[in-house]
């Protein structure tokens, strides 16, 4: 059916079509997630050395001027043994006290990137569940009132019972940040400024970053109940380093150890982790990057070590990344539920998960998907880093940085170069290895049915002449839809993406049928008031089925290289092999 051409259609199309990005190259709308197997070896293609070259070129210009900044980034396939890239900026002026040659054995504060470890923690204990209150294992939280017992209400007082584990790793606990950063711990006259005189109740005895001795566990749980709520607990998401502390306490309380011998034992040693520490003494000192006038490497922050007190380096980063994807310290489906939102944010470009800081991203890639980017910011003092897993791709991105340059700005920077220099041609190297594995036409004679797959720039494969005992099945799926909402009459674009489903040599892939042209997508998207409004894939997978068989699923069967050498199109009982 082809729509009537109206002056007012005309520019709604022409705002469409060059204004609104819809939901991916040419309409399509794949399911979120990665659209083909990640490359097993990126750096074996062409697209790829040269991206790196660019990047490094980038790199270079980039740092040309941090004289008294250091900085170590590097990007890792977790099917191969070495960074795909690696690169270090060794500043021109040094501490003394540290190492003078940055490389990736160089040992940095980690900061925030710290939090990882006490949600892993929590995730490895089988009894406990993401709904379970805190009070379960830190009792002590019962007992924290408000700043008198008269004035305690919902306002001045953290209801506790109703903080679960899974709302202090996300943040949406609705408790204060910290007790460190207190204003009142600097030793100026704060009444010149309008503040009022405080008495010696009100007027924090240790403060961590700032300069004052670090607060033990006693003082946290003398001094945390009078810091009020934010909000109720479930409302919206507080960064708070608090939370990650009282999780550490719960660690402590579970299994019985000590919070940094627990994490030493299950995570460090099992990934090989060996310079990565919460307390970096003298005896590493000279493996340390310590800024010129750094005064805080090789000090404790007291109980809030737990949530921002490690130390570590590239190396064992990577490790790290690479074990989680690689499913080594968690089981895969503990893992993939961890690696999934929490809660939205006032940012449409980020989410929050436990306790990831997740962007999403429809820019990158020739594609034009949207992709997550499961990453956790780590800022204390002059050091600010980035650890940033891409779970579509198999990539581990480590960003590291200490110096009077560094800030959270330098360290997005990096991560944007890294992403967008990167990333088109992990993409185009996927590509090129799925291609050979899948692509061409499948065919079965006796019931005169065949498929041809390819690949082109929109996401995933594109399916053709799929013609079963004769049928067209694209040019009849109208009729096949008639049951569903389905118009009958508009175009079908059909995709093909694989749904992480495996057994023996066998794998299991979907099919996608996009609805409407382009310019009828882009046409829905311009009078939709929210963005992707015609990407609704995850409702309409598995819709049409016969004898209990969905019409969507395609399922490849193996040789040992993972070359497809057959297609089952299971709704239609036919088998059909690959031609060559």
């Amino acid at each position: 059916m082809s729509l009537r051409t109206t002056p007012l259609r005309t520019a709604v199309l022409a705002l469409a079509t060059s204004n609104l990005a819809i939901a991916a190259l040419n309409g399509h709308c794949p399911p979120l997630g990665p659209v083909l197997p990640a490359p097993t070896h990126p750096t074996a293609h062409e697209a790829v050395h040269s991206a790196v070259a660019n990047v490094t070129a980038s790199f270079q210009d980039l740092t040309a001027e941090l004289d008294t900044t250091g900085i170590s980034v590097a990007v890792k396939s977790i099917h191969e043994a070495a960074p795909l890239l690696e690169l270090h900026h060794t500043p021109t002026q040094l501490n003394t006290n540290g190492t003078s040659i940055i490389d990736s054995q160089t040992v940095y504060r980690l900061g925030s990137i710290s939090k990882i470890f006490t949600v892993l923690s929590l995730l490895q204990q089988k009894q406990v569940k993401w709904d379970d209150p805190i009070t379960h294992y830190v009792p002590e939280l019962l007992q924290l009132k408000g700043e008198t017992d008269e004035a305690a209400s919902d306002i001045t007082t953290v209801r506790w019972g109703d903080v679960t584990i899974g709302s202090l790793a996300s943040h949406m606990s609705g408790i204060g940040t910290d007790l460190v950063n207190d204003l009142s711990s600097i030793p100026i006259d704060w009444t010149q400024v309008g503040f009022p005189k405080l008495d010696e109740t009100s007027t924090p005895g240790c403060a961590g970053v700032l300069g004052l001795p670090p607060c033990n566990r006693t003082e946290f749980f003398r001094d945390f109940g009078k810091r009020h709520p934010v909000y109720a607990t479930f409302t919206n998401p507080v960064y708070s380093n608090v939370a990650s502390v009282i999780l550490g306490f719960a660690v402590e309380a579970i299994t019985n150890m000590t919070y940094d011998g627990y994490v030493k034992q299950s995570i460090f040693t099992p990934l090989n982790m060996t310079n990565t520490t919460i307390f970096n003494g003298p005896a590493k000192e000279s493996w340390g990057f310590i800024p010129v006038n750094e005064t805080w490497f090789g000090s404790s922050l007291g109980y809030e070590d737990i949530a921002g007190g490690f130390y570590s380096n590239t190396v064992d980063l990577l490790s790290f990344g690479t074990g989680i994807l690689k499913h080594t310290v968690l089981e895969s489906a503990k893992t993939r539920k961890w690696m999934k939102p929490a809660t939205s944010t006032s940012s449409s470009g980020l989410l929050i998960g436990g306790p990831w800081e997740i962007l999403r991203s429809d820019t990158v890639t020739k594609d034009k998907r949207l992709i997550e980017f499961y990453c956790k910011a780590g800022n204390l003092n002059t050091y600010n880093n980035m650890l940033c897993l891409i779970p579509d791709y198999d990539l581990v991105i480590t960003i590291l940085s200490g110096g009077p340059q560094s800030n959270a700005d330098l360290v997005d920077l990096v991560l944007t170069k890294l992403v967008q220099g990167l990333l088109p041609a992990i993409e185009e190297a996927g590509k090129s290895e799925a291609t050979p594995k899948f692509s061409g036409s499948y065919a079965d004679a006796a019931s005169n049915s065949t498929i041809t797959l390819s690949l082109d720039d929109a996401p995933g494969f594109a399916v053709s002449k799929w013609i079963v005992r004769g049928v067209d099945i694209i040019k009849n799926y109208g009729s096949f839809a008639a049951l569903s909402s389905s118009p009958k009459d508009r175009a079908v674009s059909v995709r093909l993406y694989p749904t992480n489903l495996s057994s023996d040599c066998q794998t299991s892939w979907r099919a996608v049928f996009d609805i409407g042209t382009p310019e009828e997508i882009a046409t829905k998207e311009a009078n939709s008031f929210w963005p992707d409004a015609s990407c609704h894939t995850w409702g309409s997978m598995d819709r049409l089925t016969y004898g209990f068989r969905s019409m969507d699923e395609f399922v490849f069967s193996l040789t040992d290289d993972g070359t497809a050498q057959s297609v089952s199109l299971r709704t239609f009982q036919v088998s059909l092999k690959k031609d060559g």
